[in-house]
């Protein structure tokens, strides 16, 4: 097998959420359309970017399975028009998926919620489950049976069985018009604070990128393995699901995805690929592998940190300042280092381009309201070249990264706005990746075009209600979204979800009253009655904070007490963990889940099939 580097095309596709992943279609539309997607090679995805990178690739191994790359008199081959309706499928599809509301949905079942108290199962698995259920079962048919990385081997038509490998010269990537892409969906491991991917043929963790990295970093690296040489059946048998789910688990919001039984006495937890990198360009530079590239097309749509007037000080917020301006930081130098290396080969898109920063004044002089020349040298606005106002930018740009219901105008606009956004950055890459034929594809975003160019004012209140991960329903009441019908039907539509909240609360005070003499209700509402609660527990935390101190001195100045030690520490932790485990991994996610249930049949569906559809359909009597 010959190996050749050439004129290779990596396409990545950032973290963000499922905001992420709408605008990724945009840009997968526009890529159609110009006829470049049948020369990607490699598509490296994160969290968001993996959810929606994966169902494409499912799309395209069907296409690439069911036509030849080149056609004859006897079959018609790949055509450019393929790639558009695969996009055009993808667009529907992911749309109807997401508005299932994936995240609201791990909550969804009782006997789910029961088994998160094992230790292999947890909501991470859950969404997984929710991805292969939603987004990737109906895109492809493996049987009664979730859909494994090895169902994503592509075995191209007209190529000999087993005989395709994308270096291979003879029946490889460089003979073909149409290419065949590796898919490597990018995770973290917390074992090591490496890059872990997965790919239809193995996973695990790069090697080096080079002799400065292997230099520099001393930590233990997992060799990635090939499914076929597992022993394990569970981890040979890897879910796509599972795989996505760790890609995008984000820290706190999901617990570590696991990997047994894989490495001795070693048990791998996964969090989030943007953890390490949210663009996914790591996943393009590995030498040595099928991932080498010399093109790249970056789709970054990662939620971005604001700037503050006044920072708040506290604990909490000064940790997820500094976890932001480091996250910050990392994807500037990995973005900007990539545009170094590759100065006429990155075509970079990304939420904020086309908008400004300002200069602060010093000497306590007002700041003023537009950004300085020197801010805007050699920034072209984005109403000038992409034609999107800079307030609809601005509020796409500021659009929450969650895993919930997105409305038909949220994903609308998004899509569009990455389809506007990236012709002129594509169009900068070599003249290879060119067709000469312009297609046009039937995108249902097509609506939004005009309204994220023109600023139209609905479109434009339902954005900023966008940014809120929370209480959506709450700012649209509040917001002038509504006509006065809207505006009712929301509030009656919600009176069950409320009235039910209100019983099981009233349920909660009742047992607790009863049991332990403790009433959550004044607690909450007299402050007399929280001073006493307080005053009651303070002991009780006090003994611990003081025994877990000195066990900690003694485990450091007394000689061999450190067995006597653990076993205080896990005597006090243990029915602390498992009181606190069972209540907040079982009790009360069974106890919500009925209220979820209803939420999601009630409000939700509302949202999304009435509040969210094109605002200008509706009338324009306001509240």
């Amino acid at each position: 097998m010959n190996i050749e580097v050439n004129n290779k095309l990596g396409l990545c596709l950032s973290g963000g959420g499922f905001r992420a992943s709408f605008y990724h279609v945009g840009v997968l539309a526009k890529m159609a359309e110009l006829g470049i997607l049948k020369h990607v090679e490699v598509i490296s995805t994160v969290s968001g970017g993996s959810i929606v990178g994966a169902a494409y690739y499912l799309l395209l191994k069907e296409l690439l399975e069911s036509k030849p790359d080149i056609g004859d008199n006897n079959e018609p081959g790949l055509q450019d028009s393929d790639y558009v309706e695969i996009v055009e499928k993808l667009e529907h599809h992911f749309l109807a998926a997401v508005q299932k509301n994936l995240r609201m949905r791990t909550f969804y079942s009782p006997w789910k919620n029961l088994k998160m108290l094992l230790p292999s199962y947890s909501r991470s698995d859950t969404i997984g489950e929710l991805y292969d259920k939603y987004i990737y079962s109906p895109l492809i048919d493996v049987g009664d049976r979730p859909i494994g990385m090895r169902d994503l081997i592509i075995k191209p038509k007209g190529v000999p069985a087993d005989k395709f490998h994308p270096r291979d010269k003879v029946f490889g990537n460089q003979s073909r018009t149409h290419k065949v892409p590796v898919l490597v969906l990018n995770a973290t491991s917390l074992n090591s604070g490496h890059n872990w991917c997965f790919t239809a043929s193995w996973m695990g963790e790069m090697p080096p990128r080079n002799n400065f990295f292997r230099d520099m970093d001393k930590k233990d690296r997992y060799r990635r393995v090939y499914y076929t040489e597992i022993e394990s059946r569970k981890e040979k048998d890897f879910k796509l699901g599972k795989a996505v789910a760790a890609s995008a688990g984000v820290p706190v919001l999901f617990p570590p995805l696991a990997i047994s039984n894989l490495y001795l006495n070693r048990r791998v937890e996964l969090v989030d690929g943007g953890v390490f990198d949210n663009q996914g360009i790591a996943g393009v530079l590995c030498p040595g592998l099928d991932q080498l590239c010399s093109d790249f097309i970056v789709s970054d749509a990662s939620g971005q940190s604001d700037a503050t007037d006044n920072p708040k000080t506290d604990f909490l917020n000064v940790l997820m300042n500094t976890n932001s301006i480091l996250t910050s930081r990392v994807r500037e130098e990995m973005v900007n280092s990539t545009k170094e290396s590759y100065p006429e080969h990155v075509a970079y898109i990304h939420l904020t381009r086309g908008l400004f920063a300002k200069n602060i004044e010093f000497n306590n002089k007002p700041s003023k309201d537009e950004p300085s020349p020197k801010m805007k040298a050699d920034i072209v606005s984005c109403k000038e070249e992409f034609d999107v106002d800079e307030d609809m930018q601005w509020a796409m740009s500021k659009i929450r990264t969650d895993l919930d219901s997105f409305t038909d105008i949220e994903a609308g606009c998004l899509q569009a706005d990455g389809y506007q956004m990236s012709e002129s950055r594509l169009l900068k890459l070599p003249e290879i990746y060119q067709s000469k034929r312009k297609l046009k594809g039937k995108w249902g975003f097509e609506t939004y075009i005009k309204k994220i160019s023109h600023k139209d004012e609905l479109t434009h209140k339902h954005l900023e209600v966008g940014s809120n991960m929370f209480f959506k329903p709450l700012f649209h009441l509040f917001k002038s979204t509504l006509n006065l019908r809207q505006y009712f039907t929301l509030i009656l539509v919600s009176l069950p979800v409320l009235a039910l909240l209100a019983v099981i609360f009233y349920g909660i005070d009742y047992g607790v009253q009863q049991y332990f003499n403790i009433s959550v209700w004044r607690i909450i509402t007299d402050q007399a009655t929280f001073s006493q609660f307080v005053s009651d527990i303070a002991p009780i935390i006090y003994g611990l904070i003081i025994t877990f101190v000195i066990s900690i001195v003694a485990s450091k100045m007394v000689k061999g007490c450190g067995k006597w030690v653990t076993l205080i520490r896990k005597s006090i932790q243990s029915p602390v963990s498992l009181v606190v485990g069972f209540v907040m991994r079982f009790l009360l996610p069974v106890i919500f889940s009925i209220p979820i249930r209803l939420y999601l049949s009630t409000i939700d569906k509302y949202l999304i099939n009435s509040i969210g559809k094109n605002g200008s359909d509706q009338k324009n009597q306001r509240v």
